[in-house]
């Protein structure tokens, strides 16, 4: 399989210098078209997140260890972005994650569309094997809305619905039945500031949980709470990004703390 995936790797390489190779030849004499090749490489952007836990949208994901969170996103046009977003424990945990998403961002910026290929790998198990994409894979499809209703405050409102995948209605016995359940995300969120730190407050719950997706109620407020951020002056030209989540789960009766650091 690597061997197999080097080749397309490589296949791929080749296509893409192939490609550019006369936009890059004729930008020499063009310091227009130059300009636009140097904004178009500019699009792409990675780093890497380093959390004291993980917890997801109210649930924590990540077992009793630090997570490391590494991500690379392509602006590929206007309005429009690709990438891969990961979580890995540092401890011995099983819990990873590998997603995948393309989003549309409109151009008075007020309304976001973004679909999610949610890949939960398991070592041990036929759902490692990510080219599956059988009902009963390893993978969970969702597509999300998120809207801006008003110009001058920072609010937003978002719906995010499974809709293909590892998200099946269970009997009384947690039996997964042959039923996507569609276990629908939703979420009121507010920005702010007070000096330097940056403030945002999320209140969210689920609806038609019936997969036990995101807990045991099929109705219930799972994430609540505020995260506060701010950069961190570390030498004259470099500033490192911190934030802190308080973050309770009344469905679950959990409480969080988690800091984190972005790279």
């Amino acid at each position: 399989m690597k061997t197999k995936i080097r080749k397309i790797s490589i296949k791929i390489i080749l296509f893409l210098l192939l490609f550019s190779s006369p936009f890059l030849l004729h930008a020499q004499n063009d310091s227009i078209r130059k300009s636009k090749i140097k904004t178009f490489f500019s699009s792409i952007d990675l780093g890497t997140d380093l959390k004291s836990r993980y917890i997801w949208r109210g649930i924590n994901l990540g077992g009793h260890t630090p997570s490391i969170q590494p991500y690379i996103e392509y602006n590929f046009a206007k309005g429009w972005a690709i990438g891969v977003w990961g979580a890995y424990s540092l401890g011995e945990q099983p819990n990873q994650e590998v997603d995948t998403y393309i989003s549309y961002t409109t151009s008075n910026e007020r309304l976001n569309f973004t679909f999610t290929n949610y890949f939960f790998p398991d070592y041990s198990l036929r759902n490692n094997h990510y080219f599956d994409f059988s009902n009963d894979s390893g993978h969970v499809l969702e597509l999300m809305g998120t809207y801006f209703p008003f110009k001058k405050i920072p609010l937003s409102f978002s719906v995010a619905t499974n809709f293909y995948g590892a998200d099946k209605q269970v009997d009384a016995e947690r039996n997964p039945l042959d039923k996507q359940s569609f276990s629908t995300y939703i979420e009121a969120n507010y920005t702010t500031s007070m000096a330097t730190v940056g403030l945002d407050f999320f209140v969210a719950g689920v609806i038609n949980n019936k997969g036990k997706y995101y807990g045991d109620d099929e109705n219930a407020f799972i994430n609540i709470g505020m995260t506060a951020s701010k950069d961190i002056q570390i030498t004259e030209r470099f500033k490192l990004p911190v934030d802190t989540s308080l973050i309770f789960n009344p469905s679950q009766g959990n409480i969080y703390i988690v800091f984190g650091i972005s790279l």
